[in-house]
């Protein structure tokens, strides 16, 4: 522990002086990406008898990032991402229960406005390399899903909440003048408290963890 405390310490000492390094390429980048939102947890390992089984499927990521370099090693800026996660009905409701009649379901669905830090490791006229750290906030629409039995109808509604973000990231791209493609891998983790209407239609307050393990394709453009 004093070992990390202390390396952590050097480093923060020698970050002025990473910034302080010119760079000669455009400081302003801009990217867009495209890829997998793997769910993690409870987002994912859900059960019939849960208070709120999430029941969400892996699904799609899309975001579009600015960054400011100030130096050779370091950057800074923001991002704006959309994730679009379909709930499993048929985890819910078996595809060969007699008793279901018909059912129906509405995607998870996150959108993430986050501030990025960035320690870069770039080797001119080739490629980079990157460590990423991003916090903000999550605006998220739970899934709502109706399934029809022979003794009824079970649904339950959607709602809003916005939460805290957190976020990590590493990746690499290739200089392809005047553009770089890369490939990115991290984490996002928020956890929104929905208010809904149980099956009887009581209210129900849940902190539902929405975690994702990401995978993305980029092209960044610089200015």
């Amino acid at each position: 522990m004093k070992r990390f405390i202390l390396y952590t310490f050097l480093f923060m000492l020698a970050l002025p002086a990473l910034a302080q390094t010119e760079e000669p390429e455009g400081r302003h980048v801009l990217g867009l990406q495209l890829g997998i939102a793997t769910v993690s947890g409870s987002f994912h390992d859900s059960a019939y008898e849960d208070e709120y089984p999430a029941f969400a499927r892996d699904g799609l990521l899309m975001a579009g990032s600015y960054r400011y370099n100030f130096g050779r090693y370091l950057g800074a800026g923001a991002s704006l991402s959309y994730r679009h996660n379909r709930y499993n009905l048929d985890a819910f409701a078996a595809p060969d229960d007699e008793l279901v009649t018909g059912k129906s379901a509405e995607a998870w669905r996150s959108v993430f406005t986050l501030a990025d830090v960035y320690i870069r490791v770039p080797m001119p006229e080739v490629m980079e390399v990157y460590l990423k750290g991003s916090a903000g906030a999550s605006f998220n629409r739970s899934a709502s899903w109706q399934v029809q039995t022979v003794y009824g109808d079970i649904h339950m509604p959607s709602d809003r909440a916005t939460a805290l973000a957190l976020g990590w990231g590493s990746g690499i791209s290739f200089n392809m003048h005047p553009f770089t493609v890369g490939v990115e891998a991290g984490m996002l983790f928020t956890r929104p408290e929905f208010t809904v209407a149980d099956p009887k239609g009581n209210p129900l307050q849940h902190r539902q963890p929405m975690n994702s393990f990401n995978v993305s394709l980029g092209v960044q453009f610089r200015l």
